[in-house]
């Protein structure tokens, strides 16, 4: 009896446990600024519980919220600047910040689903007026996007997406700042993989698109063929994640950023585009 009563007590237990939500939290991310001084450091915070389906061998996740702190370093410490706070989720490849233009951008989820393509671009400005893009229409998704190395304007992939997940009308949308103007150049097709995507040119004078079949630029003339491109497009920008060897907080509370990434080659050849990293 005793026996059925504590085999009882504990499917009960277990019970209670898929019942309540706790607060949770993913490893911290950093994103060095165009002054790698400056750093982003991203916390994203979030409501779990046990599934009641044990074939998903995970937790169910609600409630995201993303915390986005701007630390600035010298050789003995590390201090925050100024704090962010976002309704969803974000991702470390997903946030930038232009030290000279004093400005944050970052992409943010729309909804529960970590990680999807769900998402909005929200830029901070330099004295406030912040904004995001696309408004409307829902079904507009953000395939990619990259600031300028200037810090005035910032490149969006982005498609609409229909009910079955299919894509259509790709376009490169090109958004200036402080003006918020928006110029749009249609891209025949696009495909989301790392050997593809767009670079900024390190002065920021030109972006290139890789497309499946050749690599446009965008310059004075607007968006043409080009015969000379980088040899590489996995990062997009020169300053953010994905623009050093590691970038990370140490135990001490204190920011290492590792090795900054080479400038990538010019080539002419599509067949010598590689990945970055």
């Amino acid at each position: 009896m005793k026996f059925f009563r504590t085999l009882f007590v504990s499917i009960l237990c277990l019970q209670c446990s898929q019942l309540i939500w706790k607060k949770a939290n993913l490893a911290l991310e950093v994103s060095p600024g165009s002054d790698p001084k400056d750093s982003l450091v991203l916390t994203v915070e979030y409501e779990e519980k046990d599934s009641w389906n044990p074939l998903n061998g995970t937790t169910d996740k609600r409630n995201y919220r993303s915390v986005i702190r701007l630390h600035s370093s010298t050789d003995t410490k590390t201090k925050a600047k100024k704090e962010w706070v976002l309704p969803s989720w974000a991702l470390g490849d997903g946030i930038f910040y232009h030290s000279g233009a004093d400005t944050l951008f970052v992409l943010y989820g729309k909804d529960d689903e970590y990680g999807t393509l769900q998402q909005t671009l929200s830029i901070y400005p330099s004295g406030g007026g912040a904004f995001s893009y696309p408004a409307k229409p829902e079904n507009r998704i953000i395939f990619q996007m990259a600031p300028s190395p200037k810090g005035t304007e910032v490149a969006l992939i982005t498609a609409n997406r229909d009910s079955e997940n299919e894509y259509s009308e790709f376009e490169l949308n090109l958004i200036q700042l402080p003006s918020k103007n928006v110029q749009t150049y249609p891209l025949s097709f696009w495909t989301a993989l790392p050997m593809y995507g767009m670079r900024w040119a390190e002065d920021g004078s030109s972006l290139f698109i890789r497309t499946p079949d050749e690599v446009l630029k965008l310059g004075t003339n607007g968006l043409t063929p080009t015969k000379s491109f980088p040899d590489c497009y996995s990062v997009s920008t020169n300053y953010g994640k994905w623009a050093y060897e590691t970038a990370e907080v140490e135990p001490g509370g204190n920011i290492q950023i590792g090795k900054k990434l080479p400038t990538p080659k010019m080539i002419s050849n599509l067949d010598q585009v590689r990945l970055c990293r």
